[in-house]
């Protein structure tokens, strides 16, 4: 369902498999050699659950994936959602962290988009209600060792009900955009 490339790397999603629950969903990280592609690892939450939709968005740089799951019920919150980091060593591809926004709600569909780029991810969450019903927002990440910690939230500077800002997300050094697709 959702698709991200990085050099010999290939990530893709497949929110909707059964592994770690009904629609748990995973994501299969590829490598090239030459002209062909080969699996290399299927990553999976470590607290997988029905619903998560782990993979319904997905992204790679580097030695380093994003994998979001927007229906995961994070801090006790139904569908808070979440988005996973992993990194890669060799051939391996280990749970590094899991993200979760700071000031999670139910409902707010937190990693539903997600973008990696270099130290920093990008997390929306286009339901939450900050700027009036399902306005959205979207949340900054920073690396500091194997550690992970909130930057920044981000809104619209107009806020409205409905405005789904953080419906897509894309980070890339210094400068983040926002979909905010109603």
């Amino acid at each position: 369902y959702s698709v991200s490339i990085s050099g010999d790397y290939a990530l893709v999603g497949a929110y909707q498999d059964d592994d770690g629950g009904s629609k748990s969903g995973s994501a299969y990280t590829f490598v090239r050699d030459g002209t062909s592609w080969s699996q290399q690892a299927k990553l999976v939450a470590s607290d997988a659950a029905d619903s998560d939709f782990f993979g319904l968005s997905v992204s790679i740089s580097g030695d380093y994936a994003l994998v979001g799951a927007y229906g995961d019920d994070a801090q006790s919150i139904g569908q808070s959602g979440g988005a996973y980091t992993f990194v890669r060593d060799g051939t391996s591809w280990s749970h590094e962290a899991k993200l979760v926004a700071g000031d999670a709600a139910g409902s707010d569909n937190f990693g539903r988009s997600v973008s990696i780029s270099g130290d920093y991810a990008l997390v929306g969450a286009y339901q939450d209600d900050d700027g009036g019903t399902d306005s959205g927002s979207a949340y900054i990440f920073v690396r500091d060792g194997t550690s992970w910690s909130q930057q920044a939230k981000l809104v619209a500077d107009d806020p409205a009900a409905d405005d789904w800002f953080g419906t897509s997300v894309s980070i890339s050094g210094d400068y983040a955009l926002v979909g905010a697709r109603q």
